[in-house]
């Protein structure tokens, strides 16, 4: 696109949003770009904009990021919103390496290995269908700002746990809890359990799933930035290898990455293991600090979200309203499934405040 072209764009966007002013709320994760987040109404995490979503009054949303976290969005929504994704062909690879066959597969097979059923757990990044299977099986969602205090107050009630789809975050997660290594066991799609330990004595169980912004990520990476600039404070995501995590100063949430940041003093030093554009914001925002990427990681799912694609869903809000056309890309869930995965969502909720 041509930089007269794009300057259309841009302009188009900013008068459709003057037009409709508060009917319509623009969400974008902090992965997106530069363009797209200054077009937004709210940037933050997957949990964060389904939850900020729905406190919104606006008739649609139309959420700039990958496909779950518009399903999220409707989800959560109340009656009479509309999701919109401005190219529901942004998906996640690790919320598809699992679907609701294989996690009930998982769990039988779980269930077979230690005489129990298990409470799933699925990370945020998930499809609609695995987490309203966690919802069925009394389980819940979760995020990397709260696995932790998901994982331990379903673990307290006897059950032994399947986390999915993300076996870093879960792993992690173990570690954070001091749980035993060999109570924690790989699952893979072939409903293979894998571990040093008993099955039999399983706590928790591992879908064999990872995001491939954060695995490329290497212990070496963290070696090298610490002999390019000794002191620096280098900071992950739990998305990383549990080998990575455990080489750097501090992990967190995409939240907790920034927060860190934010609470450093003037003249700090970061090295950062996540997405790239997230990086770059990061830096823009914190001029007075030194914030570097770890290594460039982009995500390309998420780059599928342009200023263009944003444009085209604010025309198909003013084309149906006029009665011109349809409403393009908009995002659905059945009512079953939407009432189950709600479930899990607020279970999560209400998890994580006990917990506090």
């Amino acid at each position: 696109m041509s930089g007269s072209e794009n300057d259309a764009v841009l302009d188009g966007i900013r008068e459709l949003k003057a037009k409709f002013g508060r009917r319509i709320l623009i969400a974008a994760h902090h992965y997106q770009s530069l363009d797209v987040v200054a077009l937004s109404d709210i940037v933050g995490d997957s949990y964060a904009l389904a939850r900020l979503a729905l406190a919104s009054e606006a008739e649609f949303i139309i959420l700039c990021g990958v496909l779950f976290m518009a399903e999220s969005a409707v989800i959560l929504a109340r009656e009479g919103q509309v999701v919109l994704s401005p190219d529901p062909g942004a998906g996640c690879p690790m919320a598809d390496m699992i679907d609701r066959r294989s996690m009930e597969a998982s769990l039988d097979a779980i269930r077979s290995a230690t005489g129990s059923s298990a409470a799933p757990i699925v990370y945020m990044n998930s499809t609609a269908g695995t987490k309203a299977l966690a919802g069925e099986r009394d389980g819940s969602v979760c995020t990397s700002g709260n696995a932790a205090a998901v994982v331990r107050a379903l673990s307290s009630r006897g059950r032994p746990i399947f986390f999915a789809p993300d076996r870093n975050l879960g792993a992690n997660t173990a570690a954070a809890l001091g749980l035993d290594p060999r109570r924690v066991f790989l699952v893979g799609a072939d409903r293979s359990i894998r571990g040093t330990g008993n099955p039999a004595e399983g706590l928790l169980f591992l879908w064999d799933g990872f995001c491939c912004v954060h695995k490329r990520f290497t212990v070496a990476d963290v070696a090298a930035a610490r002999a390019a600039s000794p002191g620096v404070r280098v900071i992950v995501h739990p998305e990383c290898d549990p080998e990575v995590v455990e080489a750097a100063d501090d992990s967190g949430s995409t939240e907790r990455l920034w927060q860190l940041a934010a609470e450093a003093s003037p003249r700090s030093s970061f090295v950062v293991g996540t997405e790239s554009n997230f990086v770059r914001r990061l830096a823009a925002a914190f001029p007075d600090r030194t914030v570097a990427p770890l290594r460039e990681s982009p995500c390309l799912s998420m780059s599928r979200i342009t200023a263009a694609s944003l444009f085209r869903s604010l025309e198909s809000i003013r084309d149906a309203a006029l009665g011109k056309g349809r409403l393009v890309h908009e995002v659905t869930i059945d009512e079953i499934s939407r009432a189950n995965a709600s479930k899990a969502l607020k279970a999560m909720i209400a998890l994580t405040e006990a917990g506090r």
